[in-house]
């Protein structure tokens, strides 16, 4: 191959690369409901195998292959190899190489993020590349800070309605958490570029706005992490401006003296700040801006304690790479379920490096802490060599800055796949400039002199590129199947959306065999059934057939979930509701298979109270309430504040004719969560159904007082109000309601009652009150709670 192809190859592979890295700080695909993890996850991926590949067609060109001579390279290359390993001993074999939707912690992305690494070390070997990268970094950072201070001040919904419909935590990289671990960098890598560099005019103008923007950002953030971060980084920046180009500058003239790092000083300081006054100062700001950054995480004790179980099941390789989630369920400790975040099904632990020990075993870990180790060691011995330029100081520092910072957050914290990519990067960047700085040398091995070499090594790039491309049809087919089921799964409850949703997710099923999208086709079946139910304008017969169709099409489904993913509880849960709901069709063997799903559920998620709730309503739809009170009362063992537990027992006695007891219940869950407004709400249809309309009052009260915008409660309060006299009050809420849903004829109605009382409401039967409390309410502002 001519050397000029060889070298357009080499700035495709390059470009391909550095442009991916670039695009995945914003990319989002407008009024896509595609999440944005899963269209970095894609970008990356499909733009490391592409770039490789373009790599690979360079080599067999040129015939030969020069790569960095160092083991860290090997050490790198273990990390996937491990992790392609473990996935053998997972017991889902396809979650734990290719995920869901292209998270991390699957062996894919671990050989993507290699890949990234390799040809990072292969590619910036050159001073240019490298301002290529961090220029492209800044301006990545610049669109994201613009596009999101238009966003909090102005924001895209008032001339572009459904533009951010994949961006559901409100900006473009992530979740806001990773938005300022990324902005804490940045704020690092412009503070290294004032204090190293001498920028003038619209570059100094630049890095001022992202130093500001970015502060901006982490105040209303309030993320610990980084401001802690940003605060040791910066003060060994200050240390050494201070201490020792002060001390070389004393061997100059006072004209050309370096500056005082001023600025540097301020950003300290405003760290201590935030991580000495944090609460203070966030509760003032977030009166001006509020955005919702709630995460949790599991602590270091329970992760600790989860991992210890992992590697008991198997000491070397774990229970599988991306199956923490399943860990979680079966060793979380008792005491979480009864806490607010019992029902979080947390797919990682307290920090990633942390859950790698979980999933991937002792040997998983060890090649993890190998690599840092050998990186660590190769990052120290550069800085000896640093000295020789300023270039070649300051992209050291921020290289050497970048990388750490990076780790940092994977040791602590559970970044995205681009925090990941970054650290990946600029490890990788370290190597080749230590190449550049001859710290470690080439290893050229030509494979075009020797007959005997080049058959099998062409073979062998033949057999890498072939490799590479398919894997690169593979991740586009995952990603399409994410854009059907995206669109498939926000579905109405019309029979045509369902039917529509059908076909939708049985592209994405042919795309990619999920357990997610087997467990959600499996659901619109079953919603289907309901509707089809309904129809009046079917013949008996095709009635039949259609339901018999739609029953063995959600079981199909509903199999092949658990199939997919066995360890998945939820997958069990899925068939046992799927069963759960044939019973009342007489459909044979469906209590029994819906009782043994939930129990295969059980085993999976011993401490989850949930199951037990869910077979206590298969026992009600069975008729037997004496099972159904013990498997609630064995939730409330686990968890003694289960208010949906509570009720499900005021139902049984609502069932039974007892309004009396299922009131006593509904107390009984205000007392357990005071501060629910829906209980209370719940508590007053219960004591309005059975006469008690004072006490009724009261319970609505309560519930507008706990939250003013629950309309519904207000009208059964006006309601109420009405019954026991007090007209005014009762007009009150009324007009209130009014004011806010002007159009609606029962508010209407209600007023006018009011004001114009033509009769007086009769006294119903205790049999009929009996019979209306064991209904659904009929709620005049549905959709309006």
């Amino acid at each position: 191959m001519e050397s000029k192809k060889v070298e357009l190859f080499d700035k495709l592979s390059f470009g391909t690369i550095l442009g991916t890295l670039f695009l995945s700080l914003f990319l989002f695909i407008p009024y896509v409901p595609i999440t944005l993890d899963a269209n970095k996850g894609f970008l990356l991926s499909i733009g490391a195998v592409l770039s490789l590949a373009f790599w690979l067609m360079a080599r067999l060109g040129e015939g030969k292959f020069s790569l960095p001579k160092d083991n860290i390279l090997l050490f790198a290359g273990a990390i996937p190899v491990v992790f392609l390993i473990a996935s053998f001993f997972s017991s889902s074999k396809y979650i734990s190489i290719f995920g869901s939707g292209f998270e991390v912690g699957t062996a894919s992305s671990m050989l993507v993020l290699f890949i990234l690494f390799f040809l990072s070390s292969v590619h910036f070997q050159k001073e240019k590349r490298l301002w290529y990268f961090y220029m492209l970094l800044f301006l990545g950072a610049t669109i994201l800070s613009v596009f999101e201070l238009v966003h909090i001040f102005i924001g895209f919904d008032r001339f572009a309605p459904g533009l951010l419909s994949g961006v559901s935590n409100g900006n473009l990289f992530g979740s806001w958490n990773d938005f300022g671990l990324f902005f804490g960098l940045i704020i690092l890598l412009v503070l290294f570029t004032i204090e190293f560099m001498k920028n003038k005019g619209f570059m100094l103008f630049l890095q001022y706005f992202l130093l500001v923007s970015g502060l901006f950002f982490l105040v209303i953030i309030n993320f610990s992490i980084v401001w802690i971060m940003i605060g040791l980084f910066a003060l060994v920046l200050f240390v050494y401006k201070v201490s020792i180009q002060q001390s070389q500058d004393n061997n100059v003239s006072t004209e050309n003296k370096k500056r005082f790092p001023f600025t540097t000083l301020v950003v300290i300081l405003l760290s201590l700040l935030f991580i000495f006054a944090n609460n203070p100062i966030y509760s003032f700001t977030s009166q001006y801006i509020n955005i919702p950054n709630l995460v949790v995480r599991p602590l270091v004790s329970t992760t600790s304690g989860i991992a210890l179980e992992a590697i008991k099941h198997n000491p070397f390789f774990g229970t599988g790479p991306n199956t923490f989630v399943h860990n979680w369920a079966l060793w979380q400790p008792k005491e979480v379920v009864l806490s607010q975040y019992w029902n979080i099904d947390f797919n990682n632990g307290f920090s990633s490096l942390m859950t790698f020990a979980a999933t991937v075993g002792i040997v998983g870990i060890l090649s993890w802490l190998l690599f840092l180790g050998v990186l660590i060691k190769r990052s120290a011995k550069s800085f000896r060599n640093m000295f020789n330029s300023t270039s070649s100081n300051y992209f050291t520092f921020i290289t050497f800055i970048t990388a750490i910072y990076s780790w940092f957050t994977i040791i602590f914290y559970t970044p995205s796949i681009v925090i990941f990519s970054i650290a990946f990067v600029s490890s990788g960047i370290l190597i080749g400039l230590m190449v550049q700085a001859q710290l470690i040398k080439v290893r050229e091995f030509s494979f075009l002199g020797d007959p005997r070499h080049s058959f099998f090594s062409i073979l062998g790039i033949m057999c890498l590129m072939v490799l590479t491309l398919a894997t690169a049809y593979v991740y586009t087919e995952k990603f399409i199947s994410i854009a059907y089921f995206s669109k498939g799964s926000t579905v109405n409850n019309t029979i045509e959306s369902l039917v529509k949703g059908e076909q939708l997710l049985g592209s994405a099923i042919r795309l990619d065999e999920n357990d997610i999208y087997y467990r959600t086709i499996s659901g619109i079946y079953v919603n289907h059934i309901g509707l089809q139910l309904n129809e009046k304008n079917v013949s008996e017969d095709l009635l039949k057939s259609n339901i018999q169709r739609l029953v063995n099409l959600a079981e199909q489904s509903a199999i092949l979930a658990v199939r997919q993913n066995p360890n998945q509880y939820i997958n069990h849960v899925n068939l046992g509701n799927m069963y759960s709901s044939l019973v009342p069709l007489a459909i044979e063997g469906s209590y029994d298979k819906a009782l043994s799903a939930y129990t295969s559920a059980q085993k999976l998620a011993p401490h989850n109270p949930s199951i037990l709730l869910s077979k206590a309503a298969l026992e009600i739809i069975n008729k037997n309430n004496t099972e159904a009170r013990r498997y609630i009362n064995e939730a409330l063992t686990l968890k003694p504040n289960y208010t949906d537990a509570i009720f499900l027992l005021a139902q049984i006695e609502t069932n039974e004719g007892n309004l009396a007891g299922a009131i006593k219940q509904a107390e009984r869950a205000a007392q357990v969560n005071p501060n629910d407004p829906t209980i209370f709400f719940r508590l007053g249809l219960l004591r309005s159904n059975n006469s008690q309309y004072q006490e009724a009052i009261g319970a609505f009260e309560q519930a507008v007082i706990l939250d003013p915008t629950y309309l519904n409660a207000r009208f059964l309060l006006g309601q109420s109000y009405s019954k026991v006299g007090r007209k005014s009050d009762a007009l009150a809420q009324y007009e209130i309601l009014a004011k806010i849903i002007p159009d609606n004829e029962e508010i209407k109605n209600a007023i006018k009652s009011i004001d114009n009382p033509v009769v007086a409401p009769t006294e119903e039967k205790t049999e009929d009150k009996k019979e209306a409390a064991k209904q659904p309410a009929k709620l005049p502002l549905q959709g309006q709670q």
